[in-house]
């Protein structure tokens, strides 16, 4: 029994340290987590942005190595007002995954409404570079097509 309780505490010890995560302390899967995430899309897309928000910090307590779970936060924070926020989940999504077209569009979105223009274009050329997801890389274009109409 005495062996049971110094794994525990070493792996609280290991959690309170950041050593582990909350998911590798608990043991919840990544399906299990990405079926919380779908819920948080849910929930935002019929308009309950805060419930949305709430799952997604969330999971950002859970696992804050997945650039998904930032990148869905940042997206929430986004339109709750909170640009600084935003701006956060977004590097943060960055700093876990940098060659994601995702991260750098939505990152260019808040400083768009920052006004930080000149920094918004160049993550949204470094977005419309990167490999992976079509659609990001055209929405990238497409943005960098109307600003040059300004």
């Amino acid at each position: 029994m005495p062996a049971d309780s110094d794994k525990r505490l070493a792996a609280a010890r290991n959690l309170a340290e950041g050593r582990t995560t909350l998911k590798e302390f608990r043991g919840y899967s990544d399906d299990a987590l990405r079926a919380v995430a779908k819920q948080g899309i849910v929930l935002f897309q019929q308009g309950k942005t805060a419930d949305a928000r709430t799952l997604f910090q969330g999971l950002m307590a859970v696992n804050p190595r997945d650039a998904y779970f930032a990148r869905l936060l940042g997206v929430a924070e986004c339109a709750a007002g909170n640009l600084e926020g935003a701006l956060a989940a977004f590097d943060l999504s960055l700093k876990l995954e940098g060659e994601e077209p995702g991260g750098y569009v939505g990152r260019a979105e808040v400083l768009l409404v920052m006004g930080q223009r000149a920094r918004a274009v160049e993550d949204l050329k470094r977005a419309a570079s990167l490999p992976g997801d079509s659609r990001l890389r055209s929405k990238a274009q497409a943005m960098l097509k109307g600003l040059r109409r300004r």
